[in-house]
């Protein structure tokens, strides 16, 4: 009787552990959504304002943020500095698919980006800083969209958690 008592015990708290996990991470991606639209807001400013290459303003915008975006842009900045005749969209996606893989990202989220890197070097000036400028706006839509949600999804995730767990030690007991 006392093993299943600790195998109920068990099951509960890891079930509730999953429910929260998955909250906490719905709350990581809230933040690095509000992390990504401040540093496109830099981006931004650096281009118009910095005058220099988009190889200062990476290393700009790196040392003004915080992980997974800092190592993005510093792997960006360093891959052009080598000067090796990579176009930046390739190095880009190749440094959006290493430094931001562990990132609490969407798919949708990380399509933002990478149509961003797609833009980035090809265009003059003003046409980066709108395209810049528009995927702040998506960034932002979805951070807004994820805000209304939030709470409701949090709670879900916990509750299931919990539910789950006693549900699981119903069925085996």
């Amino acid at each position: 009787m006392a093993l299943k008592v600790i195998g109920a015990v068990c099951i509960i708290i890891s079930t509730t552990a999953i429910g929260f996990g998955q909250s906490f991470r719905l709350h990581l991606r809230y933040r690095e959504l509000q992390e990504l639209k401040k540093i496109l807001c830099l981006l931004s400013g650096e281009i118009r304002f910095g005058g220099g290459t988009l190889e200062e303003a990476f290393e700009q915008v790196a040392g003004r943020s915080g992980p997974p975006f800092q190592g993005f842009f510093l792997f960006l900045a360093e891959e052009m500095r080598k000067k090796e005749g990579e176009r930046l969209m390739d190095i880009w996606n190749r440094a959006a698919g290493e430094r931001l893989k562990d990132a609490h990202l969407t798919r949708t989220d990380q399509e933002i980006v990478a149509r961003l890197g797609n833009e980035m070097g090809l265009l003059d000036r003003e046409t980066q800083l709108r395209t810049i400028a528009l995927a702040a706006e998506q960034v932002e839509d979805a951070r807004k969209e994820l805000q209304g949600e939030l709470p409701k999804k949090m709670r879900l995730y916990n509750c299931l958690g919990i539910l789950a767990g006693v549900f699981i030690t119903i069925l085996l007991v």
